[in-house]
């Protein structure tokens, strides 16, 4: 409870001080601006058992195992809190052959749970999605009558190259009829360039980036190794593609760490922070934020433990925080700066706003000098997620990053001593931790 509350207390001053006001101002979003989080309705909560039926089955992978939509809306805090902007709803629907209307299916709850749901999520600024499920002829007529009853803000498309690409643009037109500003976003089977732009024409907003996921596992799973081929995929990208390391089709990141003996949650860090400051939307999979392991297709599915070590979720809290606040990471372009045996150095520019980031995916401290040329004359570089600072010297940058660490820098004028982020991150903590002791004195005397 403490910590929790001291977290409360420190965010809101850690955006006041430690950024620009001017990097905070709100405006109309883009697909690109969203973090997004699937969520596995059947495996992530269960809070009304009385929809569970007969059919319910832990022990079969392949069977109901009691989340609702209810389960979520009692999690929604907890999602929020960990910056997700955007919830991906896995198919709700009843799954018949030549059904005309999309119904709901009882074991996930039932409409007016999914406008609840909506309606918390729009309190909170979030935004509801649902993965269509299994296509049929009256996809157009189901998909806008759900989102006219529901109000929910888009669909997610599972290989959506099984349909006509004249289906897309009309299925696009009448949806934006009723939103204008609803999300489409999908998966193909093909990662072609032409197929790509063809069916981001026809109305999609995102695709899944199957190169990244492909090449970010290879890179990320394990450590010493050569960054190249997903920082390759990275420039050759289209910013409007969506990134994962984990999705509803995949074997688990978490089980290709353990296959070649690595601690998951560090593996993660690692793999999220370069999803969270590169070009693109990131897309987290239900569980990664525990690491939870499983192997192929229904295995990969197990059922959400609430119960484990926050230290994941704390770090995808504070990559949530730097990402929505720099424009940069967002909007930037990508530059690379250097790239050697595991250790990442590149940086992102908008506007005037630039921030460099240096990921070590290796298993020793490394120290890589770059000119300022590359990146700003005298000036300092001010460490967001470990609070590590160091200014230009001899026209260099010296970058000292230690093993499996990564760091987003924002650049900075030298000014001395940065009193604000140094109250953030020491005295307000200590005034925090004597607050509580005189509470706790305070208690004892009552």
């Amino acid at each position: 409870m403490r910590r929790q509350a001291l977290k409360l207390f420190l965010i809101p001053l850690l955006l006041f001080y430690a950024f620009p006001v001017s990097a905070a101002e709100k405006e109309e979003k883009a697909w690109q601006e969203e973090i997004a989080y699937y969520v596995v309705v059947d495996r992530f909560n269960n809070a009304d058992p009385n929809n569970d039926g007969d059919d319910l089955n832990f022990e079969d992978p392949a069977a109901y195992h009691g989340g609702d939509i209810e389960g979520i809306l009692t999690k929604i805090d907890y999602l929020h809190e960990m910056g997700f902007t955007t919830l991906i709803l896995s198919s709700v629907f009843k799954e018949t052959e030549n059904s005309e209307v999309k119904q709901i299916d009882e074991h996930a709850g039932t409409v007016e749970d999914v406008k609840k749901l909506v309606d918390e999520a729009h309190k909170l600024n979030m935004k509801i999605m649902l993965d269509y499920g299994q296509k049929n002829e009256d996809m157009i007529s189901t998909a806008t009558s759900w989102m006219q009853e529901t109000g929910i803000d888009g669909y997610y498309i599972k290989q959506a190259d099984e349909v006509n690409q004249e289906v897309w643009q009309e299925f696009h037109q009448k949806l934006k009829e009723i939103n204008k500003d609803y999300y489409l976003v999908g998966t193909v089977k093909e990662h072609d360039s032409d197929v790509i732009s063809a069916y981001m024409e026809s109305g999609f907003d995102s695709l899944l980036n199957i190169p990244f996921y492909e090449a970010a596992t290879q890179a990320f799973t394990n450590v010493d190794q050569s960054l190249k081929p997903v920082t390759e995929v990275t420039e050759q990208s289209s910013p409007l593609l969506s990134t994962y390391v984990d999705s509803d089709e995949t074997v688990r990141f978490t089980r290709h760490a353990i296959q070649n003996n690595q601690h998951p949650g560090v593996r993660l860090k690692m793999a999220f922070a370069y999803m969270y400051s590169i070009p693109g939307t990131p897309i987290v999979y239900y569980g990664s934020e525990i690491a939870v392991d499983g192997g192929e297709p229904p295995t990969n599915r197990p059922l959400m433990n609430f119960q484990s070590d926050e230290e994941l979720i704390d770090y995808l809290e504070k990559l949530a925080i730097v990402r929505k606040t720099l424009p940069s990471l967002t909007k930037g372009d990508y530059e690379l700066l250097y790239e050697k045996d595991g250790m990442i150095i590149f940086k992102r520019t908008y506007e005037e706003e630039t921030v460099v980031v240096a990921i070590n995916n290796s298993t020793e401290s490394q120290k890589v000098k770059i000119s300022y040329d590359k990146i700003a004359e005298n000036k300092k570089l001010q460490g967001l997620l470990t609070g590590d600072t160091f200014e230009e010297e001899n026209n260099e940058y010296e970058f000292i990053i230690d093993r499996e660490i990564a760091e987003i820098y924002e650049i900075k004028e030298k000014t001395g001593l940065n009193i604000p982020f140094i109250s953030v991150f020491i005295i307000v903590p200590t005034l925090f931790i004597i607050f509580l002791v005189l509470a706790k004195k305070r208690g004892k005397k009552k």
